[in-house]
Parts: C-alpha cells; structure tokens; sequence
C-alpha cells in the first residue's frame, strides 16, 4: 500500500511533467516558426535549449516533486 502511494503520486508528477513540457515547448517553437526571419540561426539553438528543459528537466522535476507529495500523503 506504500509503496503504490508513492509511485502513483511518482508517476503523476511525471505526467504532468511532461504535459508542463510540451506546453512549454510548443509555444515559443511556434513563436520561432513565426519570427523566423528576425534571427534566423537562433532557431535552431532555442529548440535544443527547450526541448531539453520541456522533456528532461521538467518531468524529472515534477516526479521529485510527486514523490514528495506522496511522502507527504503516507504521514
């Protein structure tokens, strides 16, 4: 019972996570794509930059922080 606490509240800071990331990637690559003439080799750079920080940093965050959540809940 523990243990499935927390891999629930694990695995839905993970989730929402992701759904945080691809929020977070989707519009300023949309906002490149329209402004693709201002700068045209920031383009590039900024994708790698986010996709980096929507897909990995923020999923990782918020499973740290489902985890916590879940230590929380079993208290």
């Amino acid at each position: 019972m523990r243990t499935s606490v927390l891999v629930w509240s694990t695995v839905s800071g993970l989730v929402l996570g992701l759904f945080a990331g691809a929020v977070l990637f989707a519009v300023p690559v949309v906002g490149t794509e329209l402004a693709a003439g201002v700068v045209p080799r920031l383009g590039p750079r900024v994708r790698l930059a986010l996709a980096i920080v929507s897909f990995a940093v923020l999923p990782l965050a918020g499973a740290a922080l489902g985890l916590l959540e879940g230590r929380l809940k079993l208290r």
